[in-house]
């Protein structure tokens, strides 16, 4: 189904604010991934999932056919992949009576899967990998779980180990061994590079027989736990694998011969491109300075944007292409791949470009009067600093920048400074917004700078800390503009209760140099619906937070009230921006706010997944009856024990039956009711399974559930010793 079709419930004749509704939520997806040309059993995780009518993925080769389980907190269900659909990441949201969840991943691979079991936390219980290559689909269930793997390995045989989870829709940072036989390491990594925090292994097998891949969690000196969202996915293949492409840009309706460095390329056969897909963008932060497209991606697997290389030159470590990009080629991000004997290969991101495109040795023929230009570099070694002239004019701004670590170099931290004609500092930046990595910051650099007179003076592109080498490449462009500000709102999926109100969030992020008032305001609204209009402060910066770790984000609250004669249906609206100082002026600078996918905290901290979402959309639904609430929190009982449960009902009709979802094996429960309270009996058997689980506690009105939060429900083995069975829930606080 269409990620745009409308949102059709049944009809209840309520009323309700945006309070009373529940917000759908996607906390982990089980499996992350699929073979494509199967069908795979999905659960997912989360909140306020009970009233599901079906899952919207961004392609039509993707599909949810049936739904298996439903409650609050957990959906089960089959997902059909088509043997052509795209392979990499998806994003997909839950459709509900009660608006769309949260928006998450899946990810489409090529070979077969193989579910990650329990017990295999040592290499004793170690689970086998037969036939490779292999995608294993596990979950680190706790933060003291280990999965350990056994392979069974040929003399010479090269494999390539790769676990994907940041950036494939996971939290679970993780790090990853490779051991002998006899329980000893070969390999171990935690971090793939300087930027991409999951482990990769490549090892050549001197000796046939018995090896371990042992997969654990970071955990950090105070114990870090990754929570639900903690899937993720390991490859282990024989798969070329890519480490950078020269140069990183090719302009559009030009030929160039792109340069593929890595291991394990002697069995290419084939490359090509494929335009960026929103899931596949992995590196988006605010503010962003990569070309973004918020779009819809094409209904088909077939239907991504291609274009075919031409292979001149093949050996193990490098392959060089020919690639023409046709005139009408779309200027933006593009994937990577090779393909051969062993299966298709996702490589590194390359520009497809509408700006002139130079070399470091043609970069003085360059000149931003054009209508700017990028230069295609590298410091080829440590220490390598490249400097550029640049004819300034006086009172014309200029914006230089860098694409590097946001295309996904490995190691690359670069520096922009601009200095005179006798190296005076007149200008530097190191990172776009600072931060750990990806997970908050940008590491590329931006310099906003306006010369005062007419003069020569340079631009220097550096290393932060002067390492140098044929993978650090970069693309610094040059324009000349004015620093600008972005807008993004929150919630991504907005839902108000027809007749009611509900609200949304703008929250304002200024590019360095951008000062003053902003003026915003709403279009698109359906009638009847008012389209409201506010203002941003020039005080409300974009700085970081006093810890140093997060970052302070200006945010305007809409309230949005809409009839009850508005039809059940989804709306994209629009939010746009001007600095108020323009406002009357004809050629003022308009500036769209964009939806995003966030997972991580938000708007702080760790940002482990960001994707484009292809609009902001406000979903009108009927308002639900009743609430269900309890000041229970979680729940413990032996085997062989009872505990008590006490819920508190709102307008819910007297003949709704309470049922209590997520139950494990050997645990029942007994409902009594008094008018609006709930009186749960909880009764362990001897025999019950030992564990933690999330509980819901949900009432039937109208063919809509209205469920309580999520209860944590703790089975422990039957006591050693006498004692009282009797259990009583903990309250909240």
């Amino acid at each position: 189904m269409s990620r745009f079709a409308p949102l059709v419930v049944c009809a209840l004749g309520l009323h309700a604010l945006a309070s009373d509704l529940p917000s759908p939520a996607v906390s982990r997806v089980d499996p992350l991934g699929g073979q494509r040309g199967t069908e795979v059993e999905l659960e997912i995780l989360g909140r306020h999932l009970s009233n599901v009518s079906g899952l919207e993925f961004d392609s039509a080769d993707i599909a949810w056919t049936a739904t298996t389980y439903a409650s609050a907190g957990k959906l089960r269900g089959v997902v059909s992949i088509a043997a052509d659909a795209a392979l990499g990441p998806h994003l997909f949201r839950v459709r509900t009576a009660d608006g769309y969840s949260t928006t998450a991943m899946f990810n489409v691979g090529q070979f077969r899967d193989l579910r990650e079991a329990e017990p295999n936390d040592v290499a004793g219980d170690a689970q086998e990998i037969a036939g490779l290559p292999r995608e294993v689909q596990g979950v680190l269930e706790g933060s003291k779980d280990i999965d350990v793997f056994a392979i069974h390995a040929q003399a010479g045989e090269r494999l390539a180990v790769e676990l994907r989870s940041i950036e494939y829709g996971s939290a679970v940072e993780a790090k990853m061994s490779l051991l002998d036989r006899d329980g000893r390491r070969v390999r171990f990594n935690d971090d793939r590079d300087d930027y991409l925090e999951t482990p990769f292994i490549e090892h050549t097998f001197q000796n046939a027989g018995t090896h371990y891949i042992k997969v654990d969690q970071y955990r950090g000196p105070r114990g870090f736990n990754f929570g639900k969202n903690s899937s993720y996915i390991l490859r282990a293949s024989a798969l070329p694998t890519i480490e950078y492409a020269a140069p990183l840009g090719i302009a559009i309706g030009s030929s160039a011969k792109l340069t593929l460095h890595g291991s394990g390329l002697g069995t290419v056969q084939s490359v090509f491109v494929t335009s960026l897909r929103a899931a596949e963008y992995a590196r988006m932060t605010y503010p962003y300075t990569m070309p973004i497209h918020f779009r819809p991606d094409p209904a088909r697997g077939p239907l991504v944007p291609r274009i075919e290389g031409k292979v001149v030159q093949v050996n193990q470590d490098e392959v060089v292409v020919e690639l023409a990009v046709p005139a009408d080629a779309e200027a933006g991000l593009w994937r990577v791949w090779v393909a051969g004997a062993r299966g298709i290969a996702d490589g590194p991101i390359i520009e497809l470009g509408s700006l002139q495109e130079f070399g470091e040795a043609s970069a003085p023929s360059a000149d931003w009067r054009d209508g700017g230009y990028v230069i295609d570099g590298v410091l080829g070694a440590p220490g390598e600093r490249d400097v550029f002239a640049i004819h300034g004019v006086a009172g014309v701004p200029l914006r230089f920048w860098t694409l590097a670590t946001q295309l996904g170099v490995p190691h690359l931290d670069p520096v922009l400074t601009i200095r005179d004609s006798e190296g005076r500092r007149l200008a530097e930046n190191d990172d776009v917004v600072a931060g750990q990595g990806t997970l908050l910051g940008n590491p590329d650099s931006r310099v906003y700078y306006t010369p005062d007179r007419d003069d020569v003076f340079f631009v220097e592109i550096r290393d932060r800390t002067s390492r140098g080498g044929p993978s650090y490449r970069y693309r610094l462009k040059v324009r000349s503009e004015r620093p600008s500000f972005q807008l993004f709102t929150t919630p991504e999926n907005f839902a108000v209760a027809r007749g009611g109100e509900g609200e949304f969030k703008v929250h304002l992020v200024r590019e360095a140099g951008f000062s003053g008032e902003v003026s915003i305001w709403v279009e698109g609204m359906p009638p009847g619906v008012a389209e409201p209009e506010a203002r941003f402060r020039a005080d409300q910066l974009f700085e970081p937070n006093a810890d140093g770790a997060d970052m302070i984000i200006p945010e305007h609250v809409f309230r949005i009230g809409v009839p009850e004669s508005l039809p059940l249906g989804t709306y994209p609206i629009r939010v746009l921006g001007t600095p108020t100082a323009d406002e009357s002026s004809p050629d003022r600078r308009v500036v769209e706010a964009r939806s995003t996918l966030i997972m991580g905290p938000l708007l702080d901290l760790w940002n482990f997944v960001r994707r484009p979402l292809p609009a902001f959309e406000m979903t009108v639904v009927e308002p639900s009856q009743g609430a269900l609430s309890t000041a229970t929190v979680s729940v413990t009982l032996a085997q062989g024990g009872h505990a008590t449960l006490e819920l508190d009902g709102v307008d819910l009709p007297v003949d709704a039956p309470l049922t209590v979802k997520g139950l494990p094996q050997g645990v029942a429960a007994e409902v009594r009711r008094h008018g609006q309270r709930f009186t749960v009996d909880l009764a362990a058997t001897q025999e019950a399974v030992v564990g933690s689980w999330e509980i819901s506690a949900e009432v039937l009105v109208r063919e809509r559930w209205v469920a309580s939060g999520l209860i944590g429900l703790t089975v422990e083995p039957a006591p050693t010793a006498p004692a009282s069975s009797e259990r009583r829930a903990e309250p909240a606080g």
